[in-house]
């Protein structure tokens, strides 16, 4: 069971100093070193501390930029999928920190883990390019990914972080931080946030949007037309792109210069994600979005397996989608049990959606 990275009583430099992340095939690992080869002295917990704290933030960052993008998600990550790429301390390893991906959790790990990698491999080399910006393409990723990266880089300085597995150790000993810093201070954030819009219903002649019990106030760029603006209110579910900020627990507050408006009839998931595993798609399972304002519910369904959701926020939909999913496959794929009639047809359109084997 993978925990959160915490200091201990008692850690040597050398533990503090050392991640080791076991996979199924191969062991992968991060480990703080002295500059200076002939270095004795060992690694200050502060130095090596810090770093591994630096690595965590990032492949959590990192990951919950993924299960954004996969699942559309609107607000804060929930606890159980941000632990899918938690790190441990301690394990049962001499090696150092470990990490035991929970079942079913080691393709999540793992491919934040892979951009964690080719982002130290390529700014390590002191290059940026457009690297940042192809990599992590939503301005806010960027910029909090931006802010992790040079936090680990004042921690390293004078060091060494050496990782990949143990047939191909890099290393990283910092990057351009100016090239870096540019990410960290976006004042035009490009957003994009799903849910339907409404007037004010304090404000005369106000919008907002909301996607759960909380409405955001929303300002429109002078490209859109205020007679079409009613038309986004009547349209139900729908994307607007413009300016956002975030709350400190993670929630849209606010929404400026909204210059898009785009409806979303229906979503199409290439991974299907959960606390308890992932599963890739070579084709797309498809949900039909929903809202109804008399119940004030959002809803999601695939009538191909008889999936079903309504929930009271678009990211609990979102979720129970997933759960619901997962479900199917478990019971209907990965199974040895023998169906017939619409169970067989079922287990036959799941089994459709997946890579071949």
């Amino acid at each position: 069971m993978c925990r959160p990275w915490r200091r201990s009583k008692g850690l040597s430099h050398s533990l503090l100093s050392r991640c080791q992340i076991r996979f199924s095939m191969r062991s992968f690992g991060f480990r703080v070193v002295s500059a200076d080869p002939d270095d004795m002295s060992g690694i200050p917990i502060s130095i090596a501390g810090g770093c591994m704290v630096d690595i965590q933030r990032l492949l959590t960052d990192i990951g919950c930029m993924l299960l954004r993008t996969s699942m559309r998600l609107q607000n804060s990550i929930p606890a159980n999928l941000k632990a899918k790429f938690d790190l441990t301390i301690g394990g049962d390893s001499g090696s150092g920190l470990d990490s035991l991906p929970t079942e079913g959790n080691g393709d999540a790990l793992e491919g934040a883990l892979d951009i964690l990698c080719s982002t130290l491999d390529f700014l390590g080399k002191g290059a940026v390019g457009s690297w940042m910006t192809d990599t992590f393409q939503d301005d806010e990723s960027r910029e909090t990914i931006a802010k992790d990266l040079i936090a680990l880089a004042d921690h390293i300085d004078g060091y060494v972080l050496e990782y990949g597995p143990a047939d191909d150790i890099r290393t990283f000993r910092g990057l351009e931080k100016e090239k870096i810093r540019i990410y960290t201070d976006n004042k035009e954030w490009i957003s994009a946030i799903v849910g339907v819009v409404s007037r004010d219903p304090v404000k005369k002649n106000h919008w907002v949007i909301s996607n759960d019990e909380y409405a955001v106030p929303v300002s429109f760029d002078r490209n859109i037309v205020s007679s079409d603006i009613p038309k986004f209110a009547s349209a139900g579910p729908v994307i607007l792109v413009g300016k956002g900020y975030r709350n400190a627990e993670g929630h849209f507050a606010r929404m400026d210069k909204v210059h898009g408006c785009y409806t979303i009839p229906e979503l199409k998931f290439h991974r299907i994600i959960t606390a308890d595993g992932d599963i890739d798609l070579l084709n797309p399972l498809t949900a039909v979005t929903g809202y109804d304002a008399g119940t004030d519910t959002w809803t999601l369904r695939n009538d191909i397996v008889g999936i079903s959701i309504s929930k009271p926020s678009w990211d609990e939909c979102i979720i129970s989608f997933h759960e619901y999913a997962m479900f199917l496959f478990k019971n209907y794929v990965y199974t040895e049990d023998a169906f017939e009639g619409e169970e067989k047809e079922t287990r036959e359109y799941l089994m459709s959606l997946l890579p071949a084997i």
